[in-house]
């Protein structure tokens, strides 16, 4: 009985702890993009100069909301003209949401920021906020979609543990349907 666990615990881990390159392509086309990000940093090393590997590895990071993850592809995404285009894209987006962070905890003005418009949630919360396109209620920044008028996003800082995160959460017809933390 005891054999069979550790067998059963023993193929798990290798289903859970994608080791290869080709486990890592599979589950990115499977879209099982928190498993990539979080299991392209076991493989890291050995493909860091990989592009095609790099940019799976952000993209899925981007993805799955896990923003602080994307530093490691970026740093090497220098190669190629698209590569280095890709690093901006995501570097653009770690920075929208480091200045918003920065701001909704030290109440520092970031209105004079000027970036690209990015199709990313929080980019679009960001130029929303920066442009004063928001309600303040509650100590809470809220603002509406542009395209569906059921969905709104409320923006906040929230300690938990002594720590400042940052939640962004979608509301449809006041019902959260969506929440996304950041630091």
């Amino acid at each position: 009985m005891i054999k069979k666990i550790f067998v059963f615990c023993f193929v798990l881990s290798n289903f859970l702890f994608a080791s290869t390159l080709s486990d890592i392509e599979n589950l990115y086309k499977q879209g099982k993009y928190p498993l990539v990000c979080t299991q392209s940093g076991h493989i890291y090393t050995e493909n860091k100069n990989n592009e095609k590997f790099l940019n799976m590895f952000a993209d899925s990071c981007l993805k799955s909301d896990m923003i602080n993850r994307i530093v490691l592809p970026i740093i090497k995404l220098y190669k190629t003209k698209q590569a280095r285009e890709n690093a901006a894209y995501f570097t653009t987006i770690l920075y929208q949401k480091k200045m918003l962070y920065y701001s909704l905890c030290d109440n520092i003005d970031i209105s004079y920021i000027n970036l690209p418009k990015i199709n990313y949630i929080l980019s679009k919360i960001f130029d929303k906020y920066i442009r004063g396109k928001y309600n303040l209620k509650d100590d809470a920044y809220w603002f509406k979609d542009d395209t569906d008028n059921e969905i709104r996003y409320k923006l906040s800082i929230e300690t938990k543990n002594g720590i400042k995160k940052m939640y962004l959460r979608t509301y449809q017809n006041d019902n959260i349907i969506k929440t996304r933390v950041y630091w």
